[in-house]
């Protein structure tokens, strides 16, 4: 069975957007995770990030003065390199970067590069371009993105939030995204890809990224946290479920798909690991709410992170979809979740 992974829709901006985070919550475990009150949230979100540093997509040529296609990062520069500095200074965005590459005029620009965990001084010299009369550095590179998920739970005495039950990958190098910072901002629905077998549905929408309801503070392996803002805390909190506690049968999901705000669908825990970790497929779920299913097809891109309730507690939320069935897929122990909200 192929999975279908990253369930963030995520939205190219250009070559402009990536991840932003970085944290300061309270240690919890699994203990705390038992008594613990959330309000399930379920509500469809914007969510920008901003890298921490520069994320080399790749490199490529750039035609020179003399019609001449040449390549000054190729073997510089490596798919997945985090430029932190450039000729000593920190970069903050991509225009940053291009303007000191302008201002060289060909001489060496000095990149401070983050590669496998390690630091590196490499030196790059800029080309020419005839085809827009500037100086290019020939690589492709990416500084924040942007997308629609679902917001899982937030905690009315801290006022933090946990999302999406898994990390935000990039979509080019597949690596889990260093952030700086970002924001959870309100988003519009505009339509629904049905999922059919063999192809993940979606969620689209507008950001407004004048209204930030939220900060987003880190990114990991089992869901994006942060501190609310401006969130509605209008439900009644419920207890965090402890994994021993979530069992097969009949639950539900809440999520925002019908413009008539946050409903309850009918699914099924069809089947519980056994172990936990961070493979994100705590529980196989299958949607059973025939309403649900006419409306999306099943999970579709942009669900990830509703929240899963069953028996009067918040017992998870849901990840990915299987792409050869639409109706089943997979979600996260909220145990997990909070564990990783340190």
């Amino acid at each position: 069975m192929r999975l279908k992974k990253h369930f963030l829709k995520v939205y190219p901006m250009h070559m402009f957007l990536i991840p932003v985070f970085c944290s300061c919550f309270f240690m919890q475990t699994v203990q705390a995770a038992e008594r613990q009150m959330l309000v399930p949230s379920g509500r469809t979100v914007g969510i920008t990030m901003d890298t921490d540093g520069l994320l080399v997509l790749g490199t490529g040529s750039v035609n020179g003065e003399i019609k001449q296609d040449m390549t000054p990062s190729k073997d510089i520069l490596q798919t997945g390199d985090m430029i932190l500095k450039a000729n000593g200074q920190f970069l903050e965005n991509k225009e940053m970067l291009m303007e000191m590459v302008e201002k060289s005029e060909g001489k060496a620009v000095s990149l401070l590069v983050e590669r496998n965990g390690r630091e590196r001084e490499l030196s790059v010299f800029p080309v020419f371009s005839a085809a827009d009369g500037s100086y290019k550095i020939g690589a492709w590179i990416r500084d924040s993105i942007q997308g629609i998920g679902t917001v899982t739970y937030i905690d009315p005495n801290s006022g933090t939030f946990g999302a999406l039950g898994h990390g935000v990958y990039d979509a080019d190098t597949d690596m889990l995204m260093d952030i700086r910072d970002g924001s959870l901002t309100a988003a519009e629905l505009t339509g629904i890809v049905k999922g059919q077998k063999g192809k993940a549905g979606e969620l689209t929408g507008k950001i407004d990224l004048q209204e930030k309801i939220g900060a987003v503070e880190e990114n990991t392996e089992t869901g994006i946290f942060g501190t609310a803002e401006k969130m509605l805390f209008e439900k009644k909190a419920l207890p965090a479920a402890e994994r021993t506690e979530v069992k097969k049968g009949k639950a539900e999901i809440l999520s925002d798909l019908e413009g008539k705000g946050v409903c309850a669908y009918e699914i099924e825990i069809e089947g519980l690991g056994k172990k936990s970790g961070r493979s994100h497929k705590d529980m196989t779920i299958r949607i059973t709410d025939e309403r649900l299913l006419q409306l999306t097809g099943g999970i579709v891109q942009g669900m990830s992170g509703s929240p899963i309730i069953q028996d009067g507690k918040l017992v998870g939320a849901v990840t990915y979809v299987l792409v050869n069935d639409p109706t089943r897929g997979y979600g996260i122990f909220i145990e997990n979740m909070l564990n990783a909200a340190g």
